[in-house]
């Protein structure tokens, strides 16, 4: 993606003496505001950076504060932009990023990125050490620049009762052809066949569920046109809803169940619980499905098989063509980057972003992987001397668990996708979120569920 050059407003070396007088409360020292998500343990961590960080800048003070959940965050900055009251920088998906550039709310640190004094330093680690997927994310815009920075990513991994596998024998499939051939055998186990409330297989989130399968089957959902400079919902075809017809299958023989069709419930807490024996779910959440009751295990999210005989043919009296690159073995790539906003001064922003260089120092993003089960945003990181402690450590509980999502970050980089950013996206996605429910409950007619879907997510693209 060309990248246009832009010159920075403040040079640094005028910096110090923009810092005096910035915030009444902390004479002589810039404050900065950062919006997140984290919760009470990872605020800790951070504090700790900031601790380093405020050693080798002590004109900086950083101030932060969780919002809640990331719909809850992205409320909050909705509301703020148009009051005049955004933070410094915050966390950020990228649709959300699009959004509040409906309002050219963000900043667009190329500038940054080319200052010779602004950009990556030897010791921050050069641009070319994260990885690329990673850092593409922000790039991704109809917007010509780079809004968003990546910060821990996450993606989706299927955890398991390993006791039960091993006793049973059975293997964790990595195909959904496989995977329907398993929870048919688990279904009619005599362990489970006649257990009240049980089902096989949980998804976390159905909007993955929905998005991931159209992805993997190469099924329209939104697409993104540069050209015209706008997004365009696609979801409402015959493919998407054989594909639906198939999950309802499951669901409707107890093979399945979603946090949509069990009342908001994670389905990490009905794997604990023993009511499930897999459970597919965000990596950012990883400690969530430890349990002293059996042993956990994590494997990879299945992917459509290679033989095309044996495939769900979704696309069967549908008219709709594949996409190109169906059939693929695609995972969603999520978790958190960060982005900054225009309301402030020039030596807060500059400040911000001094701060979120040294947060993804490599030592830094290894030590953010293992505290929280994210995935490193550098290359680095995975190779450094701090990483191989963690990993050669033989951890327990949560902390072991996280240990071994973390092993499994670097096979995973080749599978990432991530769906088209742009005003109405994010409302793409949450009405997709609510098809599954409304069609496994009843609640709906297929054609119905996708019909109000698709005119929300067109007036909102509007």
């Amino acid at each position: 993606m060309k990248v246009t050059k832009l010159k920075v407003l403040l040079p640094l070396m005028l910096l110090s003496t923009a810092l005096v007088g910035c915030n009444g409360g902390n004479s002589g020292k810039t404050k900065i505001v950062f919006w997140h998500t984290m919760g009470q343990e990872l605020q800790t961590v951070l504090d700790r950076m900031i601790e380093g960080f405020t050693k080798e800048n002590p004109d900086i003070v950083i101030e932060h504060a969780a919002q809640g959940g990331y719909p809850d965050l992205y409320d909050k900055i909705s509301q703020a932009i148009p009051a005049g009251t955004t933070p410094t920088m915050a966390y950020c998906y990228p649709d959300h990023v699009a959004d509040y550039n409906t309002s050219k709310a963000c900043i667009d640190v190329t500038a940054y990125l080319d200052d010779p004094e602004l950009g990556f330093t030897e010791d921050d680690g050069p641009v070319s050490d994260f990885i690329k997927a990673y850092w593409e994310e922000g790039q991704s815009y109809l917007d010509e620049g780079m809004y968003s920075v990546p910060y821990a990513k996450s993606t989706e991994l299927l955890f398991y009762n390993k006791t039960v596998f091993d006793a049973k024998g059975w293997t964790v499939p990595t195909t959904w052809e496989g995977m329907e051939e398993l929870l048919e055998v688990i279904k009619n186990d005599a362990d489970y066949k006649n257990v009240e409330g049980f089902t096989p297989l949980g998804y976390d989130s159905d909007a993955n569920f929905f998005i991931t399968m159209c992805e993997q089957y190469g099924i329209p959902y939104t697409s993104l046109d540069k050209d015209n400079n706008k997004g365009k919902a696609e979801f409402n075809n015959v493919a998407a809803k054989n594909m639906i017809k198939k999950l309802n299958e499951w669901y409707q023989k107890g093979y399945l169940s979603t946090q949509g069709t069990s009342g908001g419930a994670y389905t990490s807490t009905k794997f604990t619980d023993g009511t499930l024996l897999m459970t597919i779910g965000s990596t950012g959440g990883t400690k969530y499905n430890f349990t002293k009751n059996f042993e956990v295990a994590a494997a990879q999210v299945p992917a459509p098989t290679e033989d095309a005989e044996k495939r769900f043919d979704f696309f069967k009296d549908s008219g709709v063509t594949p996409l190109a690159g169906a059939n693929n073995n695609h995972i969603i790539m999520q978790g958190p980057s960060i982005c900054f906003f225009k309301k402030g001064t020039e030596a807060q922003k500059i400040a911000a972003w001094k701060f979120y260089k040294y947060i993804v120092r490599t030592t830094n993003s290894a030590a953010w992987s293992g505290s929280s089960g994210y995935s490193p945003v550098r290359e680095s990181s995975f190779t450094c001397d701090e990483m191989k402690n963690y990993l050669a450590k033989d951890l327990p509980d949560q902390a072991g668990l996280i240990q071994k999502t973390v092993r499994l970050y670097d096979q995973l980089p080749s599978r990432y996708y991530v769906s088209p950013a742009f005003p109405g996206s994010s409302t793409c996605r949450n009405e997709v979120d609510g098809i599954l429910s409304n069609v496994f409950l009843g609640t709906k007619t297929l054609d119905k569920a996708f019909a109000d879907a698709y005119a929300k997510a067109v007036f909102a693209i509007k």
